[in-house]
């Protein structure tokens, strides 16, 4: 992630694959809101909004402040590996079960 608010808040909305107006319906913060927090003059949130923002991404405030710690970063890089290797070993008819699965959890 970036060293930044506005740099790792784009960082974790690229790697998450969620758009501001997606985030804005998350969290009920206006969608110009976080676009100023994205901008080039980008201000960082008041606690409240970036407490929201970092729930709804699953993420720390600290994480979006400072940036995700190489402790953090190599515990998310193992998991997808470990991720990845067993859901190799799956049949073709499972991995497509198991990927309905995710999205419908993750519609939730």
């Amino acid at each position: 992630m970036g060293s930044n608010f506005k740099e790792n808040l784009r960082s974790e909305l690229d790697y998450q694959d969620i758009t501001i107006k997606e985030l804005s319906a998350m969290t009920n913060i206006p969608y110009r809101s976080i676009e100023n927090y994205l901008s080039a003059r980008a201000s960082i949130p008041p606690a409240d909004y970036a407490v929201q923002i970092a729930r709804a991404l699953k993420t720390t405030v600290e994480d979006l402040i400072l940036g995700k710690s190489k402790n953090n970063i190599q515990k998310e890089e193992n998991n997808l590996k470990k991720s990845a290797r067993l859901f190799s070993k799956l049949s073709e008819a499972d991995q497509l079960v198991f990927i309905r699965l995710m999205e419908g959890i993750l519609k939730k």
